[in-house]
C-alpha cells in the first residue's frame, strides 16, 4: 500500500516498485548475507519488510523452530508500513484535491 501511495504521487508506479524491489533484495538479506553489509545498511534493513521473514525462513530450513520474536518483529514492521500507507494516501489525496480546485478556478 505504501508503494501504491508513492506510485500515485509520482505517477510511475513501475519506477517506484523496481527501486523498492532492488532495495528490499539488497538490504533484507534475501540475496546478500546481512553480515557482509555495513552497519548502516543492516540498520535500514531492520525496519524493512521481509528482513525478519527471510531470517525465519533461513532458520526453519536449517532445522530450527519458529522464532516468535522474528514473527512479532515482522508483524510490527508490517503494521508500521500500513500506518505509513494510510498517512501517505491521506496526504497525497489532500494535495491532489487542493490542486484540482486550483485548476478549476
Amino acid at each position: 500500500m505504501a508503494l501504491g501511495a508513492l506510485g500515485l504521487r509520482f505517477r510511475d508506479v513501475f519506477l517506484v516498485s523496481n527501486v523498492a524491489a532492488s532495495v528490499l533484495l539488497l538490504l533484507t538479506g534475501a540475496n546478500v548475507p546481512r553480515e557482509t553489509l555495513p552497519g548502516w545498511m543492516r540498520a535500514v534493513g531492520d525496519v524493512l519488510p521481509l528482513t525478519h521473514a527471510a531470517d525465519a525462513a533461513r532458520q526453519l530450513s536449517a532445522g530450527a523452530g519458529l522464532d516468535g520474536r522474528g514473527i512479532a518483529a515482522e508483524l510490527l514492521t508490517g503494521a508500521g508500513y500500513a500506518v505509513l500507507a494510510v498517512v501517505l494516501l491521506a496526504l497525497f489525496e489532500r494535495g491532489s484535491r487542493r490542486r484540482a480546485t486550483l485548476d478549476v478556478m
